[in-house]
C-alpha cells in the first residue's frame, strides 16, 4: 500500500494537541495509558529518564497494523466507539471516546517515535512536530517509517539514539508478539516528571490501575499499588469498599477519605469523579460545596460513575479536567454531590475534634512532666486543655502541633500569673489559721477566677488586633492593592502562616539574591541567571519569610487579586528563587507560595510539588477562623462585666466584619452566646 498520511489541519494540531496539553507531562502520560487500556493491554510501562531527557509509554496490547495506523492512528477526530456504550479490547469499557489523544504527546515533546507490533510484523514512525508545522499549507505530512511491515525479528536499530528503549520494549511483549511503543523526545516540558510523582498522578488519575487484575501499570519497574500509591488517611468513609447508590436509577459508587498528614499538594485534594476508570473532574473539586473550607484541603474522594462518559451529549472536556455539571442530566448528581461532600467534611469535623482533643489532653500531660508548662490540679489541667483544644481545633493540622505547644504555655503563665500566685499565698494562710472551710475555699476558687481575667483579656486584645489585620487585608484585596498588601504581609507573617512558625520577613536575604543575580554571569540554566531575567517590577513582588534559624524559609509571591489569573511564568519565577536559595541552605524546608488569582474551579495548579497556590479568598479564611476562635475562646474565659472598658476596646479593635463572626459561632456555643448578650448591653448603652 503508500505511504500513510496524517492529514490535518494546523489549528487542531495546535490547540489539541500544543496547547491542551502544554507542560503537563502527567496528562500526556494519561492519554497514552488510556490507548493502551482500550488496546486490551494487560501490562502498561511508563519510563521516565532526566539523565536523556526521555519519556517512553509501552503496552502489550493488541498494537496496529500498516492498515490500522493509515485508516485509524493517523486520522485525527476519528470517533473510537459509534455508540457511547460500545465496548473496547477485551470487552473492557472504553476510556477513549474523541480520536485526539494520539495528538497529547505534543504538548510535551516535538518528536514522537510510534513502534507497534501486530500479526508478527512490525511498523515504526516517526511524527516530527516541526515538520508537520512545515507541512501546513498542504495540510498533509506523511510520516518517515523505519520499518513497514517488516518481521519483527529484523527491525534494524542502526545508529537510532533510543535504540535500548526498543531492545527493553520487544523483551517484555516478546511472550505475546504484540504491543505498542511511544517514545517522546526533545520534550519541551521543564523538566522531566520524577518516577515517585508519575506514581502517584497515575494513580490519582485512574481507578482501574488499583482495582483491575488484568491491567498493570509500571513505572521505571515499579508496581503502581495502593499501599504506594495512596495517602495514608487518619479516616475513611466507608472503612471498606464503596458507597453505592442510585441517582436518578443510575448507578454511582463513591468513598472518601481525609489524609492523616497536611503535606498533599492543595491541587490532590477534593474529589475525583470517574468514567470507565479515567478521570472525568479532576482535583480540587468538591461539588460547590459551602462551610468548613478549612478541611476541604484533607479531603481525597472517589466517585465512579460510567454512564457520565455513555450520555449521547459528550459532557466531559477533551481534557478529561472537568465535567458539564449544568447539563440537565448531571442536575441531579451535582446535587448530590454538594450533600455528600458537606457529609463527609461534617463526619470528618465531628471525627477530628473527639480525637483533638485526646491529643491536646496527651500533648500537655506530656509537657507537664517535663516541666516545660506550669502543672495545676486535675480540674484546672482539664478546663485549661479544653481551652487550648477549642483554640487551635480549627487549625490546618500541620500547624496544629508547633501552635498547641505554644498556646498551652502562653494559658498556663496566663493562668499562674503573679497576683494569683500572691492571692492563693494569703488565702491558704487564711485556712491555715481557722474559720470556715468551706467559705475559704469558695473565696479561692473566686479569686483565681478574677485573677485570670487580665491575662485572658490581654490575650483577647492582641486576638482583636489580628483578627482586624484580617479585615484590613480583605479591604486591600477588595482595593487590589498589591504593594499594599505586600507591606502588610512583611510586617504580620502570621496571615500566611497563623501558626506563627515564621518570624519576620528577610529583606535582606531578597536583596542579597537579586544583587547577585544582577551581576551574574554564567551558566544560562542556573537559578540566577533566570532570576536576572526578571524585570525588577516583578521581582517587587516577592516576600520572604522565615523562621529564627533559618529552618524555614518560605517565598511568596503575591499578585494582585484583580490581575491576570496566575500563571506557568509566575511558578517559574518562584522556583528559580527556591533552587538558588537550596543551594546556600541545605538543611532548611525551603518552599514557595504563590497568592493571587487561582481563576474559575479547578484553577491553576503548580507543578513543583514545593509550591502551593492560594487565592486570596483562601488566605483570609483561614487566618480569620485562626483569630476569630481564639478571639472566642478568651471571651469565654474572661466572664467580666460589661462595664470593663476592655470590652469596648475589644469591640473596636476587632471591628464590625469579626464582630459579626463571633456572633454566629455565639449561635453553637452556649458560653460565647452568653458573653455576647453582656456586649449587646454594651452596644445598646
Amino acid at each position: 500500500m503508500s505511504n500513510p498520511t496524517l492529514d490535518f489541519d494546523h489549528n487542531i494540531i495546535e490547540h489539541l494537541g500544543i496547547k491542551l496539553y502544554q507542560n503537563r507531562p502527567v496528562n500526556v502520560l494519561a492519554e497514552l495509558v488510556s490507548n493502551s487500556w482500550d488496546a486490551g493491554a494487560l501490562n502498561t510501562w511508563i519510563d521516565v529518564s532526566s539523565d536523556q531527557n526521555l519519556i517512553c509509554v509501552s503496552d502489550d496490547g493488541s498494537g496496529m497494523s500498516l492498515n490500522d495506523i493509515a485508516s485509524r492512528y493517523l486520522i485525527i477526530g476519528l470517533q473510537k466507539r459509534e455508540e457511547p456504550t460500545d465496548l473496547a479490547g477485551r470487552e473492557r469499557k472504553p476510556m477513549g471516546r474523541k480520536g485526539i489523544g494520539k495528538l497529547a504527546p505534543f504538548g510535551i515533546a516535538r518528536t514522537v517515535e510510534v513502534v507497534s507490533l501486530k500479526d508478527g510484523l512490525a511498523n515504526w514512525f516517526t511524527l516530527d512536530l516541526d515538520e508537520i508545522i512545515e507541512a501546513q499549507p498542504q495540510k498533509r505530512y506523511e510520516p518517515k517509517f523505519r520499518c513497514k511491515n517488516d518481521a519483527i525479528s529484523e527491525i534494524d536499530l542502526g545508529d537510532f539514539e533510543y535504540a535500548d528503549s526498543v531492545t527493553k520494549f520487544l523483551h517484555r511483549v516478546k511472550d505475546r508478539g504484540t504491543g505498542t511503543l511511544i517514545i517522546l523526545s526533545r520534550l519541551t516540558s521543564n523538566r522531566v516528571p520524577t518516577p515517585e510523582y508519575v506514581l502517584e498522578r497515575m494513580a490519582a488519575r485512574f481507578t482501574t490501575i488499583l482495582a483491575r487484575d488484568d491491567f498493570t501499570v509500571w513505572v521505571n519497574e515499579d508496581e503502581i499499588e495502593y499501599e504506594t500509591a495512596m495517602p495514608e488517611f487518619e479516616l475513611r468513609i466507608p472503612s471498606d469498599g464503596f458507597e453505592e447508590v442510585e441517582i436518578g436509577g443510575r448507578k454511582v459508587k463513591a468513598w472518601a477519605g481525609f489524609f492523616k498528614k497536611a503535606e498533599t499538594a492543595t491541587d490532590e485534594a477534593g474529589v475525583g469523579v470517574y468514567a470507565h476508570g479515567k478521570i472525568a473532574q479532576d482535583r480540587p473539586f468538591f461539588f460547590y460545596s459551602k462551610g468548613k473550607e478549612v478541611f476541604q484541603r484533607y479531603l481525597y474522594a472517589v466517585v465512579e460513575a460510567d454512564w457520565i462518559d455513555e450520555l449521547e451529549d459528550d459532557v466531559i472536556s477533551t481534557d478529561r479536567t472537568s465535567v458539564n455539571w449544568e447539563h440537565d442530566q448531571l442536575e441531579e448528581m451535582a446535587e448530590w454531590g454538594r450533600k455528600k461532600v458537606n457529609s463527609w467534611l461534617s463526619q470528618y469535623d465531628a471525627f477530628r475534634k473527639s480525637l483533638h482533643k485526646s491529643e491536646t489532653s496527651k500533648a500537655a500531660r506530656a509537657l507537664r512532666e517535663e516541666r516545660k508548662i506550669y502543672n495545676f490540679s486535675q480540674t484546672e489541667n482539664e478546663e485549661i486543655d479544653t481551652l487550648v483544644a477549642k483554640a487551635t481545633a480549627e487549625l490546618p493540622k500541620s500547624q496544629i502541633e508547633a501552635s498547641r505547644e505554644g498556646l498551652l504555655e502562653a494559658v498556663t503563665k496566663a493562668w499562674a500569673n503573679e497576683p494569683t500566685r500572691i492571692l492563693v499565698k494569703q488565702l491558704w494562710d487564711t485556712l491555715s489559721e481557722g474559720g470556715n472551710p468551706s467559705k475559704t475555699f469558695e473565696a479561692i476558687l473566686t479569686g483565681l477566677h478574677k485573677n485570670s481575667v487580665p491575662e485572658s483579656m490581654g490575650l483577647a486584645i492582641t486576638f482583636a488586633q489580628r483578627a482586624y489585620a484580617v479585615t484590613v487585608l480583605a479591604k486591600l484585596v477588595n482595593e487590589r492593592s498589591e504593594q499594599n498588601l505586600q507591606d502588610l504581609i512583611e510586617e504580620f507573617p502570621w496571615i500566611i502562616d497563623p501558626s506563627g512558625a515564621l518570624v519576620t520577613a528577610d529583606r535582606h536575604l531578597k536583596t542579597t539574591i537579586n544583587n547577585l543575580a544582577d551581576k551574574f554571569d554564567g551558566d544560562r540554566y542556573e537559578p540566577l541567571a533566570m532570576i536576572k531575567e526578571i524585570p525588577e517590577s516583578s521581582r517587587a513582588d516577592f516576600v520572604f519569610l522565615s523562621d529564627a534559624g533559618d529552618k524555614n524559609i518560605k517565598v511568596i509571591e503575591l499578585k494582585a487579586p484583580g490581575g491576570d489569573t496566575l500563571q506557568k511564568r509566575n511558578e517559574r519565577q518562584l522556583v528559580a528563587y527556591l533552587d538558588h536559595i537550596s543551594q546556600h541552605y541545605p538543611s532548611a524546608q525551603i518552599s514557595g507560595v504563590l497568592v493571587g488569582n487561582v481563576g474559575p474551579s479547578p484553577g491553576y495548579r503548580a507543578d513543583d510539588q514545593r509550591v502551593t497556590v492560594q487565592g486570596w479568598d483562601s488566605v483570609l479564611t483561614e487566618c480569620r477562623v485562626v483569630y476569630v476562635e481564639l478571639l472566642a475562646s478568651m471571651l469565654i474565659r474572661s466572664d467580666v462585666t460589661p462595664s470593663d472598658d476592655r470590652f469596648a476596646l475589644i469591640q473596636k479593635f476587632a471591628g464590625d466584619d469579626v464582630w459579626e463572626l463571633l456572633h454566629r459561632i455565639a449561635e453553637k456555643d452556649p458560653a460565647l452566646r452568653e458573653v455576647m448578650k453582656k456586649f449587646e448591653y454594651l452596644t445598646s448603652t
